[in-house]
């Protein structure tokens, strides 16, 4: 037998009683709710009003919704490429 064949062969032979966490694994639960905040804090730069600072009658940035909404989104993307690329695999029993 070849090297390639008999790593293939011990893979199946570890794999065969372990299972992926998937929609389970904590980083995947991480990953939507920082994709929700974001998605919600670029509806918020689009469509609401950032208002007025009280103390000095200031327009407020709107910009700090965008810059905080596509960094929580960015977070995100990272948390499911490493849960899609490292996968938690856990024991049947």
């Amino acid at each position: 037998m070849s090297r390639t064949q008999n790593n293939s062969t011990v893979k199946a032979t570890v794999s065969a009683g372990k299972k992926k966490a998937g929609a389970f694994d904590i980083r995947n639960v991480i990953g939507a709710m920082l994709g929700l905040y974001g998605i919600i804090l670029l509806l918020s730069w689009l469509f609401l009003d950032p208002g007025v600072n009280p103390e000095t009658n200031v327009a407020k940035e709107p910009t700090y919704n965008l810059y905080s909404g596509i960094a929580l989104l960015l977070f995100a993307i990272v948390f499911y490429a490493w849960a899609k690329l490292r996968p938690t695999v856990v024991e049947e029993s």
